[in-house]
């Protein structure tokens, strides 16, 4: 009769206990990246120029510079209130919607930016204001002078 030696199956049952925790990480590793790959934008859905057959780049051509601001500066003259637009006098509301309806057609996330004088009548301001949220401008901004503002503290 063969006496079973303890030695060989405390051997393989050692071999499983440390395969365990291996296989354990191996499956979280791989929920990890499907996971985290899930919601990833796929590349060929991105535009994208590569160069073929040589590394040199080709001459880029100029671009036509985006509108950065447009700027309506408002002062009075006499008893009228005259609105600057690109160094062209604006003396009538209705010609200066027409071309702020225009400008707002090209680019209306552009922002307004109106710079008053001070001898500007409150009316007048609010009805440039007004002029360009109705042209079709969504963000409208007030020029300050920052000396006339905060004056600085000797």
């Amino acid at each position: 009769m063969k006496i079973p030696s303890h030695h060989k199956t405390r051997h393989d049952i050692q071999d499983q206990a440390t395969m365990t925790p291996m296989i354990d990480v191996v499956f979280l590793l791989l929920i990890f990246f499907i996971s985290a790959s899930a919601n990833q934008i796929r590349e060929f859905l991105l535009p994208t120029k590569l160069a073929t057959g040589s590394i040199e780049s080709p001459e880029t051509v100029p671009q036509e510079k985006p509108l950065g601001e447009v700027w309506l500066k408002l002062k009075r003259e006499g008893n009228q209130t005259i609105v600057e637009l690109n160094e062209r006098e604006y003396a009538q509301f209705d010609q200066l919607k027409q071309t702020l309806t225009s400008l707002a057609e090209l680019a209306p996330e552009i922002p307004v930016i109106l710079d008053i004088e001070e001898d500007v009548p409150l009316g007048e301001m609010i009805r440039t204001y007004d002029t360009s949220l109705a042209a079709g401008f969504h963000s409208i901004h007030f020029a300050t002078d920052v000396n006339k503002v905060a004056p600085q503290k000797n």
